[in-house]
């Protein structure tokens, strides 16, 4: 059976903010549904529709040049494809592009690596000593902190943090045996009880030969 592959940038915006990563999934299993796209299923005895989400985001987080990967069981065309989507997709999903790919393109597990997060006080402004506590956090080795009951060090789950007027922006790691959480390095700052809107603006892949490129670069 020949398998079709799309690459779909979308962004997630404030009325599905609060979402969570597997209703998100079904929110886009039913978009795809209504839109009478013709997906490809796995074999065996449950079999499910080949749709994977390049990364979770956290819960109240929102989210520019997300990705989803989907395959469908017949060629659809990229931009005809992008038309069916959009006239379907429901209130927080937003900004619907397609791209497709080879049929050999490998899975988003195995591309994504880090996050650019933004993060700004939804009132005022950060404390006056904020940027000497980012210092103080860069200046580190370690960064012990605990999630679930067990202990990890996040520090070297930061790949950069800095200070841009009012916006704190961070890249932070998003493989799957070490993701750091905007709310973690918030917290780690002595930020945790400040109301904070945190938005992923883009997500990091990895291409051939090591080269890193911005989802927002796609296509």
């Amino acid at each position: 059976m020949n398998r079709y592959k799309y690459r779909i940038l979308f962004s997630k915006t404030e009325a599905m903010r609060f979402t969570g990563h597997l209703d998100l999934f079904r929110a886009w299993e039913r978009l795809l549904r209504r839109a009478q796209v013709p997906l490809a299923y796995s074999t065996g005895f449950h079999p499910h529709p080949k749709i994977q989400i390049g990364a979770a985001l956290p819960l109240g987080v929102k989210g520019d040049n997300e990705l989803v990967d989907i395959e469908t069981a017949e060629e659809c065309g990229a931009d005809a494809l992008a038309h069916q989507i959009a006239d379907s997709v429901p209130p927080g999903l937003s900004d619907i592009r397609v791209i497709a790919l080879a049929a050999d393109s490998p899975g988003l597990e195995k591309l994504v690596v880090a996050g650019d997060y933004s993060a700004e006080p939804l009132d005022g402004a950060w404390p006056t000593d904020f940027p000497q506590k980012i210092e103080l956090l860069l200046a580190g080795t370690t960064l012990p902190r605990e999630r679930r009951g067990k202990t990890y060090d996040l520090r070297p789950r930061i790949l950069s943090l800095a200070l841009d007027g009012n916006q704190l922006r961070m890249r932070l790691r998003l493989e799957p045996d070490a993701t750091g959480r905007p709310d973690e390095v918030l917290a780690a700052l002595g930020m945790e009880s400040l109301p904070v809107l945190v938005r992923r603006e883009r997500l990091v892949l990895r291409e051939s030969e090591g080269k890193m490129i911005g989802s927002d670069e796609l296509g």
